[in-house]
């Protein structure tokens, strides 16, 4: 818990403690010692003089930075955006008139958007929530030629 009673993510917050160099180097670590999280740890702790019992990184945090690194090439949190643009709208809205009792996460799949993209655009473009159905609104939608 933050300040005001506002809760966290842990991961996210660890992450926040540790500058883009010392993450830098615990991934390098993991790969250098044969993908193992306690050796990274441990050899962490030893480049910057930080004792066992005080704030390292967990196994978990240095398992997300690697795995954030091998996702988008660098260990800043986060996940890949889908770009909302109109081509991704007008795929969403044919995909949705064509199917429109097909899931969200069925259509993001053939769609190659992230399902929440899809969500999103369902959302903010199309007015329709998690159990508003498109198909109650769809004459209201242009499917282009």
């Amino acid at each position: 818990m933050l300040p005001g009673g506002v809760a966290v993510n842990s991961v996210q917050f660890e992450m926040e403690l540790w500058t883009g160099a010392k993450r830098t180097f615990a991934v390098k670590s993991f790969y250098k010692n044969n993908d193992s999280y306690v050796a990274a740890r441990r050899e962490f702790c030893k480049k910057f003089g930080i004792h066992r019992n005080s704030k390292v990184p967990s196994a978990h945090v240095i398992k997300t930075w690697v795995n954030n690194f091998e996702e988008t090439g660098s260990t800043e949190g986060g996940s890949v955006k889908t770009v909302h643009t109109p081509q991704n709208i007008n795929a969403v809205r044919v995909s949705f008139k064509q199917s429109p009792r097909r899931s969200a996460v069925r259509h993001s799949k053939k769609l190659g958007l992230s399902e929440i993209s899809v969500r999103r655009i369902l959302h903010l473009d199309f007015h329709c929530g998690y159990r508003k159905r498109f198909q109650e609104s769809r004459s209201t939608f242009y499917v282009g030629p």
